[in-house]
């Protein structure tokens, strides 16, 4: 069972995420600050991780991505964006990943479909789910 660490601090919107991981069958850790998060990543090892941009201070998932990529050196944990951002702030340009300024593998703008999100997830710890051989 695969380990996922949501760091977001939003508790609505982490009890849906857990919600929908939980029914695919992993295991959802959880934190509400930048702080906790890269504590969390280094302490549960997580397979996973799917970081907010914006919290408490700004555009603390940027910041956060960078610390658990270069300071803690965790280059192939696998780190997915799930953000309003481009949404609510209405920038003139696109978030996306970039290996210098944002060091995560996929950005991915909420809300966003629970099967989007497990497919993705999926895809990134290269779990492909095959087909039953003998359906209901």
């Amino acid at each position: 069972m695969a380990k996922i660490l949501v760091i977001d601090d939003d508790p609505d919107f982490v009890l849906a995420v857990r919600i929908a991981l939980e029914a695919h069958g992993f295991e959802v850790e959880e934190a509400a600050t930048a702080d906790e998060g890269i504590g969390k990543t280094l302490s549960v090892k997580p397979d996973l991780v799917i970081l907010d941009v914006m919290m408490p201070t700004g555009y603390e998932g940027f910041e956060t991505a960078r610390a658990i990529r270069e300071e803690h050196g965790l280059k192939e944990l696998p780190i997915v964006i799930l953000t309003s951002l481009h949404g609510k702030r209405q920038v003139p340009y696109r978030f996306a990943p970039n290996e210098t300024y944002l060091p995560v593998d996929v950005f991915l703008d909420k809300p966003i479909e629970p099967d989007a999100l497990v497919d993705t997830i999926n895809e990134l710890l290269g779990e492909r789910r095959e087909e039953p051989k003998h359906p209901l």
